[in-house]
């Protein structure tokens, strides 16, 4: 019989298959490591490391929610500055023609009040400002502009009251006249504002890490951090009123008489307001570029903890590419060579020791 038992080659040939067994087992784990450069497609196959592995996957998935935060908050902020920094210029470009001498003819004040009426749309779409579907000036209201409609401004119960106190002009004067139109222009039935809007006092902010909020924008109808000076007949507290009031007061002086010195009065009222609004508009401005440098820091931080947290999460998770390469080599070879033993061992039927 060969010098063969044939409980010893049953014996053998049991081993060798559970050997072969656990080679292929090996070599299919190997291979999916190979396949994906992770040591387990879950937790429990990484032992004692899973419970480390799984803190840090939550603080991975943290760390890119308020990565998105952070650029979701810093394109909002480009685009209120933007936007203000539009208003500005218009403002500013507006003001220094009030006084100018061809305002004080007719045919130059006619076409001043039609350049209001056109800057008032302009600023007023322009404080409707959108970043996809949220409305910029909007605040926690994103979703309904801060004006409902630029277009019908200079038909809508704002510009109706502004004209009925210019109407009065020759009676009430210019300061009193300049103190009905900031009133109109204010909170109230006759806001140029949403509802919505004045109802609300929480402007639009992000959550970009450790508990730090950065407010993103500012209130269409109020300021940030500026302070509106000369309030009473020459502000209403926020420099967007005071200039959305003033373009319409000369909007409505259009069919009014260049010459008449109430008229030169009100002109020279509304210029030290729009002048006044367009430095506290500045403020608001810088405001806003301090806050995009407080957001970009964070960015920059939040990806050096991504890198962090990234690099821990591999030790504990992925393979050795080389390593995995060779062991898989082996295990190929230790398989074959298995194959062979047992291919062997098959040709000693029974039949071989009777």
């Amino acid at each position: 019989m060969n010098g063969i038992s044939s409980a010893t080659d049953v014996g053998t040939l049991a081993a060798v298959l559970y050997n072969t067994a656990q080679t292929s087992a090996q070599l299919g784990t190997l291979a999916a490591q190979g396949s994906s450069g992770l040591i387990s497609s879950d937790y429990a196959g990484l032992g004692s490391a899973a419970a480390a592995a799984l803190d840090l996957s939550g603080q991975v998935a943290l760390n890119t929610a308020y990565q998105t935060n952070a650029g979701q908050a810093a394109t909002q902020a480009q685009v209120a500055q933007s936007a203000l920094g539009q208003i500005q210029t218009l403002v500013s470009g507006f003001a220094s023609q009030l006084l100018e001498p061809a305002s004080a003819t007719q045919v130059g004040l006619t076409a001043l009040a039609t350049g209001a009426s056109f800057a008032l749309q302009q600023i007023a779409s322009l404080l409707n400002t959108k970043v996809g579907d949220s409305y910029v000036f909007a605040g926690q209201d994103s979703s309904n502009p801060p004006i409902p409609d630029p277009a019908t401004l200079s038909k809508s119960a704002f510009a109706t009251a502004i004209q009925a106190a210019i109407d009065n002009l020759d009676t009430a004067g210019a300061a009193a006249t300049q103190s009905q139109v900031l009133t109109a222009a204010g909170p109230g039935a006759s806001s140029p504002f949403s509802a919505t809007l004045e109802a609300s006092n929480q402007p639009a902010s992000a959550d970009i890490g450790d508990g730090q909020s950065v407010q993103t924008s500012v209130l269409a109808d109020r300021n940030a951090n500026a302070i509106s000076t000369g309030t009473g007949t020459f502000s209403t507290g926020s420099y967007t009123r005071d200039i959305l009031a003033s373009l319409a007061t000369v909007a409505a002086l259009g069919t009014a008489t260049a010459s008449d010195p109430k008229v030169i009065s009100l002109l020279s009222l509304t210029q030290t307001t729009l002048s006044n609004a367009d430095t506290a508009l500045n403020t608001d401005i810088g405001s806003l570029g301090a806050r995009q440098q407080t957001i970009t820091s964070a960015q920059s931080e939040l990806m050096s903890t991504a890198t962090a947290l990234t690099t821990q999460l591999g030790n504990l998770q992925n393979v050795d590419g080389a390593e995995v390469a060779t062991k898989l080599s082996a295990a190929q070879n230790q398989l074959q060579a298995s194959y062979k033993i047992i291919a062997g061992l098959e040709q000693l039927s029974l039949a071989k020791y009777i």
